[in-house]
């Protein structure tokens, strides 16, 4: 009985989620992925509904990387003062700026995302023209992403509700999976 109640939780927790989802991207350059979560704002949800995109970014300044797209997305440019590496924001209507060095900036910008973790970020776009794609993020090759070390994983659920023997998620065959972490939170996974 306990096992059902604790599931119930799980499952009604998951559903809380779902319904707030949190919009994560791969952003991958060459042969390196970094992990973006998406603002929740009208820029950054139109940004989302665009993926996949695979894009030509051009080299600009020794900072970013940008390049036009050809439709517009909703703008509400603010100045950030100063622009971190990893932010992913929105110059006017269509230029759409990888941020790899930290600066202070007068320009406008309206916020799509930042990457998670942007360490690495200036060695893996280098100094010249690239190819950047950026997807929706729905399934974890190895491993657990997003799962901070302060909320380790405490047991893994099948989508039937049975416990998985292992907590290591690569290890296990592909599905959907509830993660219960240390600290009690809970979260879908794609495999």
């Amino acid at each position: 009985m306990k096992q059902i109640i604790t599931l119930i939780a799980i499952l009604f927790s998951v559903v809380a989620q779902i319904n707030a989802e949190v919009m994560k991207i791969n952003v991958i350059i060459g042969d390196k992925t970094f992990t973006a979560t998406i603002s929740e704002t009208e820029t950054g949800r139109a940004f989302y509904n665009m993926l996949p995109l695979t894009l030509n970014m051009n080299e600009l300044n020794g900072n970013e990387k940008y390049c036009y797209l050809d439709t517009s997305l909703p703008t509400a440019s603010y100045r950030p003062g100063t622009i971190k590496a990893g932010d992913l924001l929105l110059y006017g209507s269509t230029c759409v700026v990888l941020f790899y060095e930290t600066f202070s900036s007068s320009y406008s910008y309206s916020r799509i995302g930042a990457l998670d973790n942007p360490e690495g970020i200036a060695q893996a776009v280098g100094g010249g023209n690239m190819t950047v794609t950026f997807d929706k993020a729905t399934s974890v090759a190895t491993g657990i992403h997003g799962v901070d070390e302060d909320s380790r994983v405490t047991a893994i659920y099948d989508i039937k509700g049975n416990v998985m023997p292992d907590t290591d998620l690569a290890q296990l065959p592909q599905g959907i999976y509830i993660i219960r972490q240390h600290d009690g939170k809970t979260k879908k996974i794609i495999k």
